[in-house]
């Protein structure tokens, strides 16, 4: 595929990068102070609110959950609760916090507070987009420890108490109407809040109280607003981030030829896929949903944006042993065209994505397959991320850039999303089958029983068109060598708290 005028300028760009000096950025404070490229500008700290991974590695430092994961096992570990376990095949989880929690303002941090915070994201008017996952749920104090039960089994229970949103929200949080955060906001996990400057950063340092204060090494953490990939790299190579979660396309194989510790990607539990507005516009017929589908060349997408992306038929990436592969509509360029004549629809149509260079690029192979394969003219639309989402969430699009990271290691992280009135579709699609498939899976005997009704209700998924899946997303994570502690995991999880900085070079 020939690189775009665009694509070029891009390359000559990535040229002079690749050429920057070292230099200190001065408006980071002394000490151990680690600095984070980390992408858009975060939307909301608000735990049981934020959906996007940017805001998530925040809220991550500022808040604990009852488990955290092993960076390398991906296991969850105990966190605020000194112990936990299971009974009943997943039915019933405890809990016991540990002694003496205390919020980063020195209040008492009590099981209370996590019955509170988990009143609060089942509420209906906050709005939570993880709502479900306490869906049926019984939450009680007894004898000291925290009981949840279920309806059905929760096997991933103990992995997701390691996200933020099942995290407990202090009172300051959950007294204010959704969407607001007070002006000083107590925190549980490694670090607390210091400032926030829009567009710029949120920088947080070590929590005096937190549980784990004596063994956190940084002093603190600069996580940097930078949405341009090309301005991360840049950063990293001044010397002005130790860490960055996304490269340009283009930077790939130089990196890994110079930089081989620093940069090793690898494929990530997370999907790179377009969702569809089935609710209103000329994607209603769902004969031009198919002809989009079958339309796009998914291995030859990979190949132009390289970065260690696979491409994708289905939605799952193929990451849980045992799951069986969804039947996903592939490349056909015949078939396409049949589908396209049976909509009878000529065009125009609007491509909308956030900007990013990725985001660019990928538009640009899309819209040129579908302009080869189907003679349609599908204009490209980007918009700053704050704008995007708020665009995506009120359905004001027709095809629309998606991701989604799984946020704990198993399908129902993908598909539990795609449900008829969840906060997180986002297509306007809804199907009893799919939602009778889900529960049907809940109650599942048998662990291979429950992994093909999955499979069975992605099948229908993908049937819809209302989601094209186009890659697994690989993790790009590019690490400073005195950055220690940092490790790489399909998750894309990282542990704040035992990050350490080396001391640089004299």
């Amino acid at each position: 595929m020939l690189l775009s005028v665009g694509r070029m300028l891009r390359v000559g760009r990535l040229a002079a990068l690749l050429l920057a000096a070292g230099c200190t950025h001065a408006d980071t404070p002394d000490g151990a102070w680690l600095r984070v490229a980390n992408g858009p500008d975060p939307q909301l700290l608000d735990p049981q609110l934020a959906t996007r991974v940017a805001d998530g590695r925040v809220l991550g430092a500022l808040f604990a959950g009852l488990t955290r994961l092993d960076p390398v096992t991906l296991e969850p570990l105990p966190d605020l609760a000194a112990e936990f376990h299971a009974e009943d095949l997943g039915r019933r989880w405890r809990f016991r916090l540990r002694d003496d929690l205390r919020w980063s303002d020195g209040t008492p941090l009590k099981l209370e507070d996590v019955v509170a915070s988990w009143r609060r994201l089942r509420d209906p008017a906050v709005g939570a987009p993880y709502a479900s996952w306490l869906d049926g749920s019984e939450v009680a104090v007894e004898e000291g420890w925290l009981t949840v039960r279920f309806p059905r089994p929760v096997p991933m229970f103990g992995e997701m108490c390691a996200f933020h949103a099942l995290a407990p929200v202090p009172s300051a949080l959950r007294e204010l109407p959704p969407g607001r955060v007070p002006s000083t906001l107590p925190s549980s996990g490694p670090f607390r809040l210091v400032e926030r400057r829009i567009r710029d950063r949120v920088r947080v340092e070590r929590n005096p109280h937190g549980w784990r204060a004596e063994t956190v090494a940084l002093d603190g953490i600069d996580f940097l607003a930078v949405e341009s990939q090309f301005t991360a790299l840049n950063l990293f190579l001044a010397g002005e981030a130790e860490l960055l979660f996304q490269v340009p396309s283009l930077a790939v194989e130089p990196l890994r030829e110079r930089m081989p510790a620093a940069f090793a990607p690898e494929p990530q539990f997370a999907a790179y896929f377009l969702r569809v507005n089935v609710a209103a516009g000329p994607f209603r017929d769902p004969a031009l949903r198919r002809a989009f589908a079958l339309a796009i060349d998914r291995d030859a997408l990979a190949d132009a944006v390289g970065g260690g992306r696979l491409p994708a038929d289905a939605l799952v990436p193929p990451l849980v042993p045992g799951y069986p592969a969804a039947d996903a509509p592939s490349h056909d360029a015949d078939a396409a065209r049949a589908a396209l004549a049976e909509a009878r629809f000529e065009g125009p149509l609007e491509l909308l994505y956030p900007s990013s260079e990725l985001n660019r690029d990928v538009a640009e192979v899309l819209q040129q397959q579908w302009s080869e394969v189907l003679g349609l003219d599908v204009r490209l639309a980007n918009q700053e991320s704050r704008a995007f989402a708020a665009a995506q969430q009120a359905g004001e699009y027709q095809l629309s850039r998606s991701s989604w990271v799984g946020d704990y290691l198993d399908p129902l992280t993908f598909l539990e999303i795609f449900r008829g009135g969840h906060e997180a579709n986002r297509t306007g699609w809804s199907d009893a089958e799919f939602d009778r498939l889900l529960d049907a899976a809940a109650e599942a005997s048998t662990a291979d029983e429950r992994l093909r009704l999955l499979a069975t209700a992605e099948t229908r998924l993908l049937a819809s068109g209302a989601v094209l899946p186009l890659m697994v997303d690989s993790g790009q994570e590019l690490v400073a060598p005195r950055l220690h502690g940092f490790t790489r995991n399909p998750r894309g999880y990282v542990d704040w708290g035992r990050l350490a900085l080396a001391r640089e070079a004299p």
